[in-house]
């Protein structure tokens, strides 16, 4: 299956530091000697654009006596797995990749909702002017995918819990402020 994704910028010796504790010598000593089973899977992610317009209330519009109308566009990007946002500074960069159904993960949630979390998040990134309505609409939406290597502890046995952790292996780094 042909997807869009960021390409993989770590090598499978760091997931696999990572993994093992890295330079946490308490993580090293519970997981360090355990067997880890190294596998990449694709997360699926929506990039969207918003268009924010900023109008004049009822009140500034008379005081005014001009009806002004500003716009401003915002990248956001939303995880479709978990359903947060975070705020893209640049364009991102991504390439086509054919890989296997199982190497993907898919939403489980519908597309409204993930186009409400990232317009929620957008009016919260922006500051509101005072005595201005916002109205946010999504101009440009594409899917993309994110790669992680997913760190199995273990043998992965039926009715047993498996400790996991993901690992992004684009380079990219999500920060939520809000």
């Amino acid at each position: 299956m042909k997807i869009e994704c960021f390409p993989v910028k770590m090598k499978e010796e760091e997931a696999l530091r990572i993994a093992k504790g890295g330079k946490n010598p308490i993580v090293r000593a519970l997981f360090g000697s355990k067997k880890i089973n190294l596998r990449i899977m694709y997360l699926e992610s929506r990039y969207i654009t918003y268009e924010m317009t900023y109008k004049d209330n009822i009140i500034v519009k008379t005081i005014k006596k001009k009806n002004d109308e500003d716009r401003q566009k915002i990248r956001v990007m939303v995880e479709a797995t978990t359903c947060s946002a975070s705020y893209v500074e640049d364009d991102i960069a991504t390439e086509v990749k054919d890989v296997e159904e199982n190497d993907i993960q898919p939403t489980y949630y519908e597309d409204k909702r993930l186009t409400d979390c990232g317009a929620i998040m957008a009016g919260r990134m922006v500051r509101r002017h005072v005595g201005r309505n916002l109205a946010i609409k999504p101009v440009e939406e594409r899917k993309v995918y994110r790669p992680f290597y997913i760190a199995i502890y273990g043998d992965m046995v039926e009715g047993t819990k498996a400790r996991y952790m993901p690992i992004a292996a684009d380079g990219n780094v999500v920060c939520r402020n809000f």
